[in-house]
């Protein structure tokens, strides 16, 4: 070697100077992905929030949901498990989800007041039998 050192010797200095020189190529990337991140967390913001609720027999899961108000949200009632049919049934917005044993039922909506508000499965003796639950409807 011109340097007179051995090729041992010479590894380190190289990886020191591949290094050195990838920090300062990189440098420049790192602002640009914490930027490129932010902007799609705005653009999800925009999106409908998908909201899943399952059904069985006798009871929802979660039985407690919170929403943004004013916030589109789909609801999505899977009662894929179930072996009977059920809906969610908001009475204090005429929200009303059906679905027949092994289906799923969705659907959009704007919930624009806030509040606290029940939630069950009008079917005869359902709610009785403990399908009930709380929507909360809140600024975050």
């Amino acid at each position: 070697m011109a340097n007179g050192n051995t090729p041992g010797a010479v590894v380190p200095f190289n990886r020191s100077m591949a290094f050195g020189v990838a920090a300062i190529v990189l440098l420049p990337v790192v602002p640009a992905q914490a930027e490129e991140s932010s902007s799609r967390g705005l653009v999800n913001e925009t999106k409908p929030s998908e909201i899943r609720i399952v059904s069985t027999e006798f009871k929802y899961a979660p039985s407690k949901v919170r929403i943004a108000v004013g916030r589109t949200a789909t609801l999505v009632l899977d009662n894929s498990g179930a072996e009977t049919e059920h809906g969610l049934y908001v009475p204090a917005f005429g929200f009303r989800l059906q679905a027949k044993a092994g289906e799923i039922a969705r659907n959009t909506f704007i919930f624009d007041k806030p509040g606290q508000y029940d939630f069950i499965c009008d079917l005869p003796g359902h709610r009785e039998a403990g399908m009930k639950g709380t929507l909360t409807i809140t600024a975050f």
